[in-house]
């Protein structure tokens, strides 16, 4: 007779347990914090709205040589209320306020926030943010949901039809994919209008210089190699850099208000906003929506410094500095009219030459590199954000951080990023005709963003119909009027930027069709287990018993999780020779670091001379060819599966299985579902690891793996091991093999195991049984068949990288053996 008792831990349990995706940590920050972080964003997001006085002003003069008093009033005026009401307005008090989820921004943030309250968002995946549900709990279920989606209930919407929500289902996947695209594609601009526009200030004082595109070029390559640095040591080594550059606006700013023409603060007054626009037209508001460039950008940027810091030091800091600064522009051209060529360098206190401005033209170098950074940054966190909703091939992520995973440097996005933006320079070859370019894929952002925000606000936060209302007519006219203005630049260039946006938007709408595809045949081919061994009830009858070890974690075997709670308050004392498959042992559940942990204290048991043959327990398995007897062989076998189908899919097993069964004589005694998942802590305690629970077949278990963001996911025998010292026969193995314990003296395993993978690969469907002669349907089949064929399957299988997290460092060690099965997937 044993005494059991449930050891309760001493900590909290964590949130982040079982999440299959990382999350920024929702942690109170301290003030010094907030203070470090507002500085490192210096470096990081306000380099691009930092660098536009550079050539804003003389943007909006482009044809006009000298402009008149008024004409620069006006210009002055446009620029300074197009820069309040976009990013102070609208972005600083609302888009930051609302828009993020999880600590993550850019308009896939919206989208997750809004699919996640429809139960709208990608199939099989978990979006970050979502109401958590511990590992254990989802591996104790023992009822097979219809979907991979949790059970947490669709919100209810009293003012929404289906039709309406599958309406803005589609309505918001489109607007997501189409505002990552454009970001993208100011990705390829933004660097290059930033250089290019420096370094052409060296023709200002020496107007032999002609190697502009070239030292461009060099400045560029330089800054995507140093991204492997990751954005924390970038910001803080940059972020001195823009500080001293926006000192040195505010200051030229204010020299050049002081000596030329105090009375340029007039041009704050709407009137000679309004007065410009009637003289120049809508036209050049394209130019002034240059000065907020980069907007979306560090809406896009918040996860990796937080949303108070990206606040505070936009509000407090960096919009003020500019603000002066073109006004000092202005009140220079006022004095000077034909200064209006390049009115940043030629109104540098000192003149053209001066020691003031070569050290304005080099903080405007290095501002300039530092300006892609906003963009590069963006597009990492927006792909990051995309590869985690399974929207896009899943690319390396490095986290380079580890207080914040929303930190993050993807190498294949940044090299061919690097490439596009050279290759982009090349082309434009000077700032003047990337700038005629330049601005309608960020106003396409702006408008994209408040249709997420408008739906964001009905059905995620549920306001009175007028505040959205309200929202979108404040800010949808104008940012309508100023796509209008920027579309005039698709005969001037524009029309690359909305190409590369198109080809995006079509790219992520074709993989995230290819994906779901994908799941939707993982799910209809999975296998219930009852259909797979008919006579399992009645095996399961007649098993051996099972008994537990000291220190052990295990769970219930067979009954529900209400059930044990329900029997928590039995009797203490249990036989355990009485033990068997069936029986459910009385314990009570108490909080851990893993979730719901039942530790047991147990004298472990005497050791059994048992007579089992190498063969024991065959199952029955019901195949094409009939029922076939099923042996099983003292060993185990690990079969690597998605983290989603071994949390939600208790009942059934992945089609592979089936194949193993079908295909095979025997099995090994003990088979494990092993899946992985991605917590939100930095690491993750080795001993909390590991999850695992029986399933419905003798000797089958699932487990879930947790790795913290910034560990490598590999298994060594130490890990293996670890699963293993979990499982009951395993014990039994070792005690009739008398080894001393599963790890062998050497470092190896004593039980032999084998390592499942699975090699899938993707292939069109065929139409054998529906066949057709119309040209259309067999251009459009042949078209889908190709696409699939040649396009899809090899970007999907290129990361199909399970295999790789299994570490052998003993390839002569024959105790684990690894075996890849194939197998073609038709969508």
């Amino acid at each position: 007779m044993s005494s059991i008792h449930s050891n309760a831990s001493q900590t909290e349990p964590e949130e982040a347990v079982g999440l299959p995706l990382p999350e920024t940590p929702s942690k109170k920050q301290g003030w010094r914090e907030i203070f470090l972080l507002s500085f490192a964003s210096l470096g990081a997001i306000y380099g691009d709205l930092g660098t536009s006085p550079l050539y804003v002003l003389n943007t909006m003069f482009a044809n006009k040589p000298s402009p008149s008093r008024n004409e620069v009033y006006g210009a002055v005026s446009c620029v300074f209320y197009v820069f309040t009401i976009i990013v102070i307005i609208k972005y600083v008090f609302i888009v930051l306020v609302i828009g993020p989820n999880n600590g993550e921004g850019g308009q896939v943030a919206i989208y997750a926030k809004i699919a996640r309250s429809l139960n709208v968002g990608p199939k099989g995946v978990i979006i970050p943010g979502s109401e958590k549900e511990q590992d254990t709990l989802a591996l104790a279920r023992t009822d097979t949901s219809n979907t991979f989606y949790s059970t947490k209930s669709v919100m209810s919407l009293k003012r929404d039809s289906p039709l309406m929500v599958g309406f803005v289902s589609k309505l918001i996947l489109c607007c997501c994919f189409l505002g990552c695209a454009l970001v993208i594609s100011d990705g390829l601009l933004t660097p290059t209008t930033s250089v290019l526009s420096a370094i052409a200030g060296i023709q200002v004082a020496q107007p032999s210089f002609s190697n502009v595109l070239a030292v461009s070029e060099v400045i560029l390559v330089f800054l995507f190699v140093i991204q492997q640095f990751g954005s924390a040591k970038i910001s803080f080594t940059f972020a001195p850099i823009i500080f001293i550059w926006l000192v040195g606006l505010l200051i030229c700013g204010i020299y050049n208000i002081a000596h030329h023409h105090p009375g340029i603060f007039r041009a704050l007054s709407p009137y000679y906003a309004v007065e410009f626009l009637k003289t120049g037209g809508i036209d050049v508001l394209g130019a002034a929506m240059l000065a907020i460039t980069g907007t979306e950008a560090m809406f896009a940027d918040i996860g990796h410094f937080g949303r108070l810091p990206v606040q505070l030091t936009l509000g407090g800091f960096v919009y003020p500095c500019l603000i002066i600064c073109y006004l000092g522009q202005g009140a220079y051209l006022v004095k000077f009219p034909d200064a209006i060529s390049n009115p940043f360098f030629l109104s540098i206190p000192g003149g053209t030459g001066g020691g003031v401005y070569w050290v304005m033209f080099v903080l405007a170098t290095l501002g300039t590199i530092i300006a892609s950074q906003a963009l590069i940054l963006g597009v990492f966190s927006i792909v990051a954000q995309l590869i985690n909703l399974d929207c896009f091939p899943k690319f390396k992520i490095v986290h380079v951080s580890k207080n914040y995973s929303g930190k993050v440097y993807i190498p294949m996005v940044n090299w061919i990023l690097m490439v596009g933006v050279l290759c982009t320079t090349a082309g434009f070859k000077n700032s003047n005709n990337v700038t005629a370019a330049y601005g309608l894929g960020i106003t396409l952002d702006f408008v994209v963003t408040s249709i997420l925000l408008v739906v964001c606000m009905v059905y995620v936060y549920e306001w009175n119909i007028f505040i959205p209302i309200f929202y979108a007519a404040c800010f949808l006219p104008l940012e309508i009027i100023l796509v209008i203005a920027n579309v005039k630049k698709i005969v001037h260039g524009a029309w690359f930027p909305v190409l590369i946006a198109g080809l995006g938007f079509c790219f992520l709408l074709f993989w995230r069709w290819g994906r779901s595809k994908k799941v939707d045949q993982d799910f209809r081919s999975r296998v219930r287990i009852n259909d797979l061994f008919p006579n399992l009830h009645d095996e399961r009858e007649h098993s051996p018993a099972y008994y537990l070890r000291e220190g052990e974690e295990t769970y219930d075997l067979t009954k529900k999780a209400e059930d044990t709670e329900t029997q928590a308050t039995a009797e203490e004392n249990v036989d355990l020779s009485s033990l068997s498959m069936d029986a459910a042992v009385s314990v009570q559940r108490q909080p851990s670091n893993v979730g719901v942990s039942l530790t047991y204290d147990l004298p472990v048991p005497p050791r059994r001379a048992t007579k089992a043959a190498v063969f024991v327990d065959p199952l029955t398995a019901k195949t094409m060819l009939g029922r076939v007897s099923l042996s099983r062989y003292e060993g185990v076998g690990i079969l690597y599966t998605d983290a989603s189908f071994t949390l939600r899919s208790p009942n059934t097993v992945p089609q592979i299985y089936k194949h193993l069964v079908s295909s095979f004589p025997s099995i090994p005694e003990v088979f494990i579902f092993c899946g992985t998942c991605i917590t939100s802590s930095p690491t993750y305690d080795p001993l909390e690891r590991i999850d695992v629970v029986p399933m419905k077949i003798l000797g089958h278990y699932r487990c879930i793996l947790k790795f913290g963001f910034m560990e490598e996911i590999a298994l060594d025998n130490e890990l293996v091991a670890g699963i293993l010292a979990r499982i009951p026969e395993v014990h039994r193995m070792t005690e009739k093999n008398s080894s001393d314990g599963i790890l062998s003296p050497t470092g190896g395993l004593s039980v032999p195991t084998l390592h499942i993978f699975e090699h899938e690969i993707i292939r069109s469907r065929r139409y054998i049984h529906n066949p057709t002669k119309n040209p259309f349907l067999r251009v459009g089949r042949a078209i889908r068949r190709s696409s699939i064929n040649y396009f899809f399957s090899p970007l999907n299988g290129a990361f199909q990288s399970k295999g790789r997290m299994l570490k052998v460092d003993d390839e002569a060690d024959d105790s684990q053996d690894r075996i890849y099965i194939g197998n073609v997937v038709r969508i």
